[in-house]
């Protein structure tokens, strides 16, 4: 069957991709399900092989689509979007997005920490620290290492705990009663290799969201620093901006 495309000064290519387009929205093409070869597409809507490598290839640089050489071309699964404006954890987002949380504890341990974690931390040299290194699932599928610097004078008893939903936060404010009030942020590309590359099953060295966060109480206390490492065809982040600032750069 070939397709009827509209016969205005639109490109061919654009007029196939929009069409895959709504047939992955309309989950024609399931989530991680192969969409038709080249040559199936080629006489399903009677366009040259050009038009089709131009459609696909464009839908993979919109992230919809993911190209596996030797294997296919498949439905990209959606990112989880973390919405940039609130203090979040990892459980609460993996529930807003209707998917299953999971976590692996990878250490839970007493230390003394390395000296940048030190120094934000404001510690004295020697001071120990609670860390915690998890790896977050996603329906069943790895998607982020979390390892996380507390200070241990306002989580007493934290290593011996039970955490509520295996979420840290939450531990804090209902089991602790603290109150995290604010947090700085800094996320950049990067790239993970080595033992951290099989624990977020890529398999070989690849790129990932860097995020550092320092997270403050209400009395403007340091509770955590937390270093992360989230795979980034798995994650994206989203921010809403309001207004001009009259061209001044502050």
């Amino acid at each position: 069957m070939s397709y009827p495309f509209s016969t205005q000064p639109i490109p061919l290519y654009f007029q196939l991709k929009e069409s895959l387009r709504k047939k992955i929205v309309d989950k024609v093409y399931f989530p991680s399900q192969p969409i038709p070869t080249e040559l199936q597409l080629q006489k399903e809507y009677n366009v040259s092989r050009v038009t089709v490598r131009r459609a696909i290839s464009d839908l993979v640089l919109d992230g919809l689509l993911v190209k596996n050489r030797g294997v296919g071309t498949y439905v990209a699964r959606p990112k989880i979007i973390h919405r940039i404006g609130s203090i979040y954890s990892s459980t609460e987002e993996l529930l807003a997005r209707g998917m299953k949380p999971g976590t692996k504890f990878l250490e839970k341990k007493e230390i003394v920490p390395p000296e940048d974690v030190r120094i934000e931390m404001a510690l004295d040299k020697g001071i120990k620290v609670i860390k915690i290194k998890r790896l977050r699932l996603a329906d069943e599928e790895p998607v982020a290492i979390l390892t996380s610097y507390l200070n241990k004078d306002l989580v007493p008893d934290l290593l011996g705990i039970k955490f509520k939903d295996d979420s840290l936060y939450r531990t804090l404010e209902e089991i602790y009663h603290l109150t995290l009030n604010e947090c700085d942020e800094i996320i950049e590309a990067g790239m993970v290799d080595g033992k951290d590359a099989n624990l977020l099953g890529l398999g070989k060295p690849g790129p990932v969201l860097v995020v550092k966060r320092l997270t403050y109480l209400d009395n403007s206390r340091i509770i955590e620093v937390l270093n992360a490492f989230y795979r980034s065809d798995k994650f994206k982040y989203e921010v809403k901006l309001k207004g001009r600032n009259e061209g001044r750069l502050l």
